[in-house]
């Protein structure tokens, strides 16, 4: 799967989870398949952020109602390849507000 697939795969996730708004998509096909991608759900900012070179997946979380530009981020998880089942989407939202106390 590429990094356009990932978003397409993740918002049909979403759907069935929790509103969402995109705040950004940037996919960079030709620099090893690199690419960024922010949701607004529940309050917060979640941002993923894939290194095609490393195969790595990076997924940050906002405090929350931060605006996006200028947010502050920590990292919820960290995992090989852009594979993401609804479960750890479910779960990694409810938590993120855990990676903040």
């Amino acid at each position: 799967m590429n990094f356009e697939g990932f978003r397409k795969d993740i918002e049909s996730k979403l759907n069935h989870i929790a509103e969402f708004e995109l705040q950004e998509f940037h996919f960079e096909p030709h620099s090893f398949g690199n690419g960024i991608l922010a949701y607004r759900i529940k309050g917060r900012i979640h941002k993923f952020v894939f290194d095609g070179r490393e195969n790595e997946l990076t997924w940050f979380s906002s405090k929350p109602h931060q605006k996006y530009f200028g947010a502050d981020f920590k990292i919820l998880m960290r995992i090989d390849g852009l594979e993401l089942n609804s479960d750890e989407l479910e779960n990694g939202i409810k938590n993120s507000a855990q990676h903040w106390l």
